[in-house]
């Protein structure tokens, strides 16, 4: 059986935003901290409870981004106050899924964003 070659036709750009202030809450339903401190009246407790949330989602983040680098070397990073931008269109997401989660990173971690161009013209 002979090899036919593949056409892409599409560009795909997969965008992995690695966030500081929320740990997947927004999938099960749940509030941030950071949202519910809002409305409540703050006490030093629950600063040092903010601070230990933030620091470890912060790190978590960091290990996320470490694995993202480990599996592929070409991506445009881009900081943000809330958290970083990994944006990738030489490696699909697919094949950065199973990586990740075998790196030891959750989709609580992160937010996947994909966008597909064409290559050519209309049809």
């Amino acid at each position: 059986m002979s090899e036919q070659k593949v056409r892409e036709t599409c560009i795909q750009a997969a965008c992995f935003f690695l966030p500081f202030f929320e740990a997947g809450e927004w999938r099960r339903g749940e509030k941030s901290p950071w949202k519910t401190i809002k409305k409540a009246e703050a006490t030093p407790d629950m600063l040092r409870d903010l601070a230990s949330y933030t620091s470890e989602r912060i790190s978590q983040s960091a290990r996320a981004m470490e694995a993202l680098l480990a599996i592929h070397d070409d991506w445009k990073v881009t900081m943000r106050k809330d958290g970083v931008f990994m944006e990738t269109v030489t490696l699909a997401y697919e094949e950065i899924l199973p990586q990740l989660k075998e790196a030891g990173v959750t989709e609580d971690d992160f937010q996947l964003y994909s966008e597909y161009t064409r290559k050519w013209g209309m049809i």
